[in-house]
This record gives structure tokens, sequence and C-alpha cells, in this order.
């Protein structure tokens, strides 16, 4: 009776045990799912994505410098390329393509998948505010009243803002149309990206300040990192 009693109260313990083992795994899961943290990524995967980062963002480079210029690209002339909302596009969605499409060389399907969203989520990221920002400077070209530097600084504000919320709206509606996993929300790292749309917006704005600065200059730096971010997801 004692040894049935003990069995019980065994299989009792070891069923409570593994209740609570899944519901760790499984918020544990959701956690991961929703705020990007990842396995750890070998150093293969981590050479392949930035790899491809960089050669995605230097192919456009090479071709608007040469656009503009006239003449063959060198490390000055790209240096010194010129930013507008074009430019700025092509450049962040080819780094992120480059990335991703490197990171998924000989990785299994599962993986594939999962850079395949990330590099959507990160097109997302980048593109929206963008947009945004363009948009604000359309509508400054046609009410007069909004195109003084108080507005434009309001302005590139709220676009940059709402380009980053649709951006990961959107991104979340494509890569999981029937909600069935959380939301992939924005963490750290992907904050330089955001700082990219800062940059990149207040380029296209064209503060003085921002033109002393030339901050332009580094966003190929920013675009790669994207690219990368895409490519070395798990």
């Amino acid at each position: 009776m004692i040894h049935a009693i003990n069995s019980t109260n065994s299989n009792y313990n070891k069923g409570a045990y593994q209740s609570f083992q899944n519901a760790n795994n499984l918020k544990n899961g959701y956690i991961a799912r929703r705020y990007h943290t990842s396995e750890d990524v070998d150093f293969k995967t981590k050479v392949k994505a930035a790899s491809g980062g960089i050669i995605g963002t230097l192919l456009p480079i090479m071709y608007f410098t040469k656009k503009q210029t006239g003449k063959t690209p060198n490390l000055k002339r790209m240096i010194n390329m010129k930013y507008g909302l074009k430019e700025m596009c092509v450049t962040s969605l080819s780094g992120i393509l480059g990335g991703a499409l490197f990171g998924m060389a000989g990785e299994s399907e599962k993986k594939k998948i999962r850079k395949r969203k990330e590099a959507i989520f990160q097109t997302m990221n980048s593109m929206m505010p963008l947009l945004g920002v363009a948009g604000f400077l359309k509508l400054s070209d046609i009410i007069p009243e909004l195109n003084n530097k108080p507005a434009r600084v309001t302005g590139t504000a709220l676009g940059l803002t709402i380009g980053m919320y649709t951006g990961a709206k959107l991104s979340n509606k494509i890569n999981d149309p029937k909600d069935l996993e959380p939301d992939r929300r924005v963490n750290m790292q992907d904050a330089i990206a955001n700082i990219d749309d800062i940059l990149s917006g207040l380029v296209l704005v064209k503060f003085p300040l921002i033109d002393k600065l030339q901050v332009e200059k580094i966003l190929p730096l920013i675009f790669a990192w994207c690219g990368y971010r895409a490519g070395q997801s798990n």
C-alpha cells in the first residue's frame, strides 16, 4: 500500500515537474521569438553573412558612383557618393539580400526560413522610415507652411516613427500571416538599423549640420550591418 502511494506520488511529482519544464520552455521560446534572441552562430556563418552584407552593399555603391561621376569607381569616389532616396533604398536592400543569401548557403531549410524572415524584417525596418520621411518632403513641397526648419524637424521625427512602427507591423504580417507566433519586436541590435534610418532621414531633409558632418559617409557600414544581421540570424 505504502509502495503504491509512493509510486503515485513519484509519478505525480514527475508529471508536475515535466509540466513546469514544458511551461518554462514554452515561455522561453515565446521570449526568444519576440525579442529575437538567437542560438550561437558559428564563425563560418558569421563570415558568410558579413561577406554577403559587404558585397551586397558595395555593388550598388559602385554602380551609383559610376553613374554620378562618369568615372571608374575608386575608394575616394565611393566614399563621396551622393545619397538620395533611390540610392539609400537600393543600397540598403542589396546589402540585406547579400547578407541573407550568403548566410543561407549550406544551411538547413529551417535556418534558411529564419534568415528569410529576418531579411524581410530588416528590409521593412530600413525602408519604411525612409519612405515616411520622403512622404513628408513631398507634402512640404505642396504645403509651403511645412517648408521651414521647425516643421521639417517635426515632420522628420513623425515620418521616422510612423515608418518604424509600420515596418515592424508589415514584416510581422508578411512573416506570420496567420498570427501563430508572437510579433517580432525591435531589439538593441536592430536599433543600429534605426540609426541608419535617422541619419538617412536627416540626409534626405538636408539639415545644414548634417551636410557639414557628412554623416552619409557611414551609411554603407550600417547597410552592411543590416545584411550581416539577416545572414547570421538563427
